[in-house]
């Protein structure tokens, strides 16, 4: 999700969002594809597979709450994390809400040497983008002020990022995505070539496999509260 560099930069980052105008179909250029569906865009930098971009494709169209908005899928190295769902923040408009938002994509799952996120299991690639997209749902409430102090205290209340996580989860569940959700976990936590590290922060940040497998999409009772006023 959020990390130190993100907060730092953003101010370089501001007036710098990817632009885009609506088209009617599926249109690829040098620089990034653009995805369209009635009012649904979709930018993809640097992304050469195509069971990536159709896995990203098909989480999209259920998030309804999403399909007003400018979404860039971004591939590239990314250490800290595997994926990382973040708000394109303009100062000029500080207190405005946003509807563009960046989706980081690592090369390689983190904590691993030669797992290509492009030769993920189909499952465990469509339940990456659904908690991922189930973070942009829960941000879309926040103006870009507020989304500041959200990503701040993700970075410094470990409480917090329990309930920013819980909540992606709960999130992309509610949207029909419950074994995906499972599949990806146990791939990370049951894989020998993915590092302890990770696996522990999956442990200790995110909803445990025993309680997302409780849970149908229609039994959701909402996600957890990560009111930050």
């Amino acid at each position: 999700m959020f990390n130190n560099a993100y907060l730092l930069t953003v101010v370089l980052l501001a007036m710098l969002g990817p632009k885009a105008a609506l088209i009617n179909q599926w249109t690829d250029t040098k620089s990034e594809d653009l995805a369209t569906k009635a009012d649904l865009v979709i930018h993809f930098e640097n992304v050469e597979s195509e069971k990536i971009k159709n896995s990203f494709k098909k989480v999209m169209l259920r998030y309804h709450e999403l399909h007003d908005c400018e979404i860039t899928l971004v591939q590239g190295p990314l250490s800290s994390s595997t994926m990382q769902a973040q708000p394109i923040i303009k100062l000029a408009h500080i207190f405005g809400q946003t509807n563009k938002y960046r989706v980081r994509l690592a090369l390689l799952v983190r904590d691993s040497k030669n797992i290509k996120v492009a030769d993920l299991p189909a499952d465990v690639l469509t339940g990456w983008f659904a908690h991922e997209l189930g973070h942009l749902v829960d941000y879309r409430p926040y103006n870009n002020f507020q989304m500041l102090i959200y990503g701040f205290r993700y970075l410094v209340s470990g409480n917090f990022k329990v309930k920013v996580e819980h909540a992606a989860d709960y999130i992309a569940i509610s949207h029909g995505f419950r074994d995906e959700i499972i599949a990806t976990k146990r791939f990370i936590l049951e894989n020998d070539l993915v590092g302890d590290d990770y696996k522990e922060a999956i442990r200790r940040y995110y909803m445990p496999i025993e309680d997302v497998e409780i849970w149908q999409h229609e039994d959701v009772p909402g996600s957890p509260d990560t009111e930050i006023d």
